[in-house]
């Protein structure tokens, strides 16, 4: 919304001219500001200065109505007249000049008649306002009533105004509010219906011209405060934009077509404005997807369609900002009735978190979109590019580029070929991913003030996403870890499995041997379907963890063991390694995401062990993992030291340095440490307590080829 002129975005206010008297302006101006609504004003030290601001111009110069205008909407109108163009002009008059001698009132008659030559073809009002030079001073009736004639206004719009009298000058200046605001309002009712006249007429042939003076209507209707007879007329406008769109036989050229998406643009804009401002919520939200409905066909050539994503994005950008800066913006949206049968509308349709996130989706496409222009014009010869600078045209949604003449400057209107070089060329010049960043995060914090958790992470992981081809691996990996938490405690193997993938890749980047393996493993671990999981990733493009699948998870449980085996970090050039130096260990607690990985269970046979009797345990380990692992020992700890033993692998010769290591503790051996995959390998020994304690237990174990300990913090008590 920022990038649309002010003009646009604000409601316009009257104006008026101050022409003479100039120590007087500031005073009148800062009451003219202050008052509801706000007046504007202009300012001329003297009569003479008048022709700078109203040229000369008589009725029979005025253009003739066009029937083939080349635009729909000039570019400048609404600043013009809103800054240049005055509604009132206030012709001040010393007092002494009035009541002076014969060349004195000569002059101020000549200037008189001056200033009426060059509004009255304007159609703009005229007040007169004598200003006492001292409190004392008293001025002829005679010459006042002249005065009056010879400005042709009626009696309350010829003023006194004296400065030097406080109690006079309070109410001398709310004279002049009350006058200005009162012909101002009669000047924009005048122009709007000589334009309506026009309409009514039917005094021209073009739907541009029909769009163009509904515009008109509309905004003369604004500077009324008449906000009822504005809407009408916008709305009418913007219908019958939209019908010549759909009468349409074949697309227009793109310039014209930026044109009609620029002008309807506008016109929804201060259409839902004003929905909005009355307090109208669901018919702003209606009226944003038929405006939505209207446009989204309207899309051009393949190397332009980038322009219609950007449009698509800017307009849900625009209404979510409007939503959130208006009033009418509802908190218990469930109680308003959301649409009809026909169009219903959900509840996030009311929020403007819902428009944010569209408005990055949008704009995700018009990258995808400008990388397929690139594409088709790979061959496009730079030299053969607009060298001049283009500029915006003197209508709304079209473009120039300048032209040297001698000392002057010439707009030449581009070709359609020039203008899709120029607006490629802008396309290169923004990096849309902090764009589509920036409006995630709108988005995510809308919805996390909504308390709406799983919208917020989806927000997140594309946040993530951008971050990620940023190569920004650090914010990526951070947002990333807490989607995933999410995900975890929701159950959601897919996307889960998705986010796995690119914290995988993320800790690959960074060189985070620890959290790349613990990601591998959970992955691999997961309970993929492949009939759901090939659905799932049918209609859309899966992230660098790959496909999920049964064959997919296997090959990451071969990567990852490999790459903590010995022999594979000997001969890999990879970052990520582990070594004897420095070893990985993992811990399991009750709360790991790896206790979907391994499981472990210890059950003591008896519901009492007394002290240095013998008792049996049985120790449970389940893998869940897709191919079968080798357990090269086990350590079972408690916490009476004296009842600590290892499990030795009897298929594998224990190394001599665990022989040394493990020296003077109990050892015990089983014929098979092997785990597959969802198959509980059990495991019975005996222990003998020394003390009337509780008895913890916690696992350790070596699994080979992986060169670490996983250490299963998980307590097991028994008196």
């Amino acid at each position: 919304m920022e990038e649309y002129p002010q003009e646009l975005r604000t409601p316009p206010v009257s104006l008026v001219a101050l022409v003479g008297c100039p120590e007087q302006h500031i005073l009148i101006s800062t009451h003219l500001n202050s008052e509801q609504p706000p007046i504007n004003s202009l300012a001329l030290p003297d009569l003479s200065k008048i022709s700078l601001l109203l040229p000369a111009k008589t009725v029979n110069q005025q253009p003739a109505v066009s029937s083939s205008p080349n635009g729909i909407l000039k570019r400048d109108w609404m600043q013009k007249h809103r800054t240049k163009i005055p509604a009132v002009v206030a012709a001040l008059f010393s007092s002494l000049h009035v009541a002076g001698d014969p060349a004195q009132w000569l002059q101020v008659c000549s200037d008189l008649d001056h200033l009426k030559t060059l509004i009255r073809p304007r159609n703009i009002k005229l007040v007169v306002v004598v200003v006492h030079s001292s409190s004392q001073d008293e001025i002829n009736e005679d010459r006042l009533l002249a005065l009056r004639k010879r400005a042709e206004v009626d009696a309350k719009h010829l003023l006194l105004f004296n400065p030097d009298d406080p109690f006079e000058l309070k109410q001398s200046l709310s004279r002049l509010g009350a006058a200005f605001a009162e012909l101002a309002a009669i000047y924009y009712r005048d122009e709007a219906r000589r334009i309506r006249t026009r309409i009514e007429k039917k005094t021209f042939n073009s739907v541009d011209l029909h769009v163009r003076y509904c515009f008109k209507v509309g905004v003369y209707a604004e500077f009324r405060r008449d906000w009822v007879e504005a809407l009408k007329f916008y709305e009418d406008a913007y219908h019958a934009l939209r019908e010549m769109v759909a009468t349409l036989t074949r697309l227009p050229g793109i310039q014209r077509m930026v044109e009609i998406k620029t002008v309807a643009e506008q016109l929804h804009f201060k259409i839902s404005t004003l929905l909005l401002l009355g307090g109208k919520l669901t018919e702003a939200v209606k009226w944003f997807h038929q405006h939505y409905a209207s446009y989204r066909r309207f899309v051009g050539s393949p190397e332009n369609i980038f322009l219609h994503w950007e449009w698509m994005s800017r307009q849900f950008l625009v209404f979510a900002e409007l939503l959130e800066t208006s009033s009418a913006t509802i908190q218990n949206i469930p109680s308003l009735a959301l649409g009809t049968a026909e169009q219903p509308l959900t509840e996030w349709e009311f929020r403007p978190a819902y428009y944010y996130q569209s408005a990055a989706r949008y704009l995700k496409e018009k990258r995808g979109a400008l990388e397929l222009a690139l594409s088709i014009l790979e061959t496009w010869n730079e030299n053969d590019s607009v060298t001049e600078p283009a500029v915006p045209s003197i209508y709304v949604g079209q473009f120039s580029r300048l032209l040297e003449q001698g000392d002057d400057l010439a707009m030449q209107p581009l070709t359609d070929e020039e203008y899709t070089h120029y607006a490629i060329a802008e396309g290169k010049r923004f990096q849309d991913s902090f764009e589509i960043i920036a409006l995630l995060k709108k988005s995510h914090e809308s919805y996390g003030n909504l308390k709406v958790r799983r919208m917020a992470s989806l927000c997140a992981s594309e946040i993530a996403r951008e971050y990620f081809s940023l190569e920004d691996f650090n914010n990526a990996k951070q947002l990333f870890d807490g989607v995933g938490n999410l995900y975890r405690q929701e159950g959601w193997v897919s996307v889960l499995w998705e986010v796995l993938g690119y914290l995988r890749e993320c800790s690959r980047k960074l060189g985070d041997v620890k959290d790349f393996v613990e990601y591998s493993l959970e992955m691999a671990a997961l309970p993929v379907s492949s009939g759901v999981d090939s659905l799932h990733f049918r209609a859309k493009e899966h992230g660098p963890g790959g496909p999920a699948s049964h064959s997919q998870r296997e090959a990451i449980h071969k990567e990852v063991f490999g790459l903590v085996s010995e022999e594979a970090n000997l001969a890999s050039n990879n970052d990520l390694k582990v070594t004897q130096e420095n070893p990985l260990h993992l811990e399991i607690d009750l709360v790991s995401p790896l206790r979907s990985v391994l499981l472990a269970s210890v059950a003591f046979h008896e519901q009492i062990i007394k002290s240095g009797m013998p008792s049996l345990i049985t120790l449970s380990l389940l893998s869940q993992l897709p191919l079968s692992i080798e357990i090269d020992y086990l350590e079972i700890q408690f916490n009476q030291p004296e009842c600590n033993f290892f499990i030795i692998n009897a298929q594998r010769s224990p190394s001599d340095e665990l022989l040394t290591k493990k020296q003077g503790f109990r050892l015990e051996s089983a014929p098979s440490l092997a785990l597959l995959t969802n198959k509980w390998l059990r495991l019975t020994y005996d222990i003998k307590s020394g003390k009337t304690v509780i008895l913890l237990c916690m696992l350790a174990f070596l699994v080979m080829p992986l060169i670490h300990q996983i250490h299963l913090k998980h307590g097991f008590s028994h008196w």
